[in-house]
């Protein structure tokens, strides 16, 4: 009985071998041999973790008046407009920006709602996207 029982534990030796080297790898890796105490919870209390020293002097303030400030590599760039129908630009087209709704572009180019349903009659409101274009009416003038 004893040569089955050890033929049967041959094939596991090499496996138990294995996770053996395995452990000891993983321990040295971890310094598991080593001497030391691990030092919990020294980073989460406030009084042990380490911050930079105060100044001795705090620096001093330098406030800029922005008159006597001169720019660097010539005139200072002038705006050039948004051609027509551009995103988020108001004219008699208005190319959709996202989050846009008609309220949004109607109180933008200064109409109501129900002007800017009217100049879009085949253009369901609900389900407008970015980069399409709508009709924008004229602005309306306030009422005395």
């Amino acid at each position: 009985m004893r040569p089955t029982i050890m033929r049967s534990l041959r094939p596991s030796l090499p496996i138990c071998f294995s996770f053996i080297c395995f452990l000891l790898v993983l321990s040295a890796a971890c310094g598991g041999g080593e001497d030391k105490k691990a030092e919990i919870g020294k980073l989460s209390d406030p009084a042990t973790v380490p911050t930079a020293p105060p100044w001795d002097k705090p620096p001093e303030v330098a406030i800029l008046d922005p008159n006597a400030l001169t720019p660097v590599g010539g005139a200072a760039p002038s705006p050039t407009p948004a051609p027509e129908g551009a995103p988020g630009v108001c004219g008699p087209k208005y190319t959709i920006e996202s989050g846009d709704t008609f309220s949004s572009i109607a109180a933008k180019c200064g109409t109501t709602t129900q002007a800017m349903k009217d100049a879009n009659q085949g253009v369901d409101p609900l389900t407008i996207k970015p980069g399409q274009v709508v009709n924008v009416p004229a602005a309306t003038q306030p009422s005395p």
